[in-house]
């Protein structure tokens, strides 16, 4: 069910009211005041972003920039460090 937001013309404030259905004829009643002189606003919306779109949002240099802040994170050098460019091998017991 919509909440829709209604401003009153009798006490002058903005309410939100939770409408049934739209093709409903009934007059909504200001939940402050009783009055039943109320005009629908046009209201805003807000909609959750997943979080893969919220990566390709991103810069495409964002990774070059945070390996430029902190060399030592970079992709190159942790690859060098723990020698993830070489095939494992078989601990000898």
């Amino acid at each position: 069910m919509p909440v829709y937001e209604y401003t009153c013309m009798d006490c002058k404030k903005v309410v939100s009211l939770l409408i049934r259905r739209i093709g409903d004829d009934v007059q909504p009643a200001c939940p402050e005041c009783g009055g039943t002189d109320v005009h629908r606003l046009i209201s805003s919306f807000a909609f959750h972003q997943s979080q893969v779109s919220k990566f390709e949002q991103l810069d495409p240099k964002y990774e070059k920039m945070v390996d430029a802040a902190n060399p030592d994170l970079s992709f190159e050098s942790l690859v060098k460090k723990y020698k993830l460019d070489r095939p494992n091998s078989k601990r000898e017991e």
